[in-house]
């Protein structure tokens, strides 16, 4: 398989709601945007998304301690699909910049475990990236995605809603799917706060700015992957290397004293 990177540049806002908030900007959003493509139609205007990050053994990406620290590396599945995707992310003053590739958890498995494999493939890129900086799974995290869409002037905007935020150990490379029952005993609640997020290209469409006249929220910084690491109570995780280059990971409980 060649190359088949896709490349998105646009502006993200983030703000924390509280669930009768949420609900509240929830039915705005109905009300003035269209359906999103990617929703599930079993769960209406939401769907489920579930994304192991990478970080380092000494996790400079959760302690912003190196330059490739600004950039967060993951794998992604949606609900229970197949395909996973393979993805950078980096923001500055509001502006994303992502790469990503769609590929199989088959080959995530075999190319990101057997990093000597040198037959081309369309993650390349990525698996170039894990070895420059040695990066490792770290830890899952998971939520249910509200999503609304629209097009202005040529341009398309997107709100979205994440809630349920939880957590997960790692599997070694493995994705956990929506309908993991193994993997859903180990999910932790991370906080109860739901994350509004609008998204457009350019100048704020009028319509958000619409929004935030109604509900006055103010814009905050949040990150789903250091509220997983930092957040959960009595917990720490253990990243251990085990045969065959496959890493494993166990959360145990904090001793009293620790």
């Amino acid at each position: 398989m060649t190359d088949n990177q896709i490349h998105d540049k646009r502006i993200e806002l983030k703000y924390v709601l509280d669930a009768k908030l949420s609900l509240e900007v929830r039915q705005w959003a109905r009300e003035h945007l269209g359906v999103d493509g990617h929703c599930n139609d079993a769960l209406g205007d939401s769907y489920d998304v579930n994304t192991l990050y990478l970080d380092t053994a000494e996790l400079d990406i959760f302690h912003r301690s190196s330059d490739f620290g600004k950039a967060k590396h993951r794998i992604r599945r949606y609900g229970d699909d197949s395909t996973l995707w393979v993805e950078t992310k980096r923001k500055k003053a509001n502006v994303v910049k992502k790469n990503r590739t769609a590929t199989s958890e088959q080959e995530v498995e075999s190319r990101l475990t057997d990093l000597s494999d040198q037959t081309a493939w369309c993650g390349d890129w990525f698996s170039d990236r894990v070895v420059q900086r040695q990066l490792q799974p770290t830890v899952q995290v998971h939520y249910r995605r509200f999503a609304r869409t629209s097009i202005l002037g040529g341009e398309s905007l997107r709100l979205t809603i994440d809630s349920q935020l939880q957590a997960s150990p790692i599997d070694g490379w493995n994705v956990a799917s929506t309908s993991d029952v193994a993997n859903h005993a180990k999910r932790m609640a991370i906080t109860s706060d739901e994350i509004l997020e609008l998204k457009f290209h350019n100048q704020m469409p009028h319509l958000f700015k619409e929004l935030l006249r109604t509900f006055a929220i103010p814009a905050t910084g949040f990150s789903k992957y250091r509220t997983a690491v930092a957040n959960i109570p009595r917990l720490r995780f253990v990243i251990t290397d085990v045969h065959a280059g496959i890493l494993s990971q166990a959360m145990v409980e904090e001793t009293a004293d620790a």
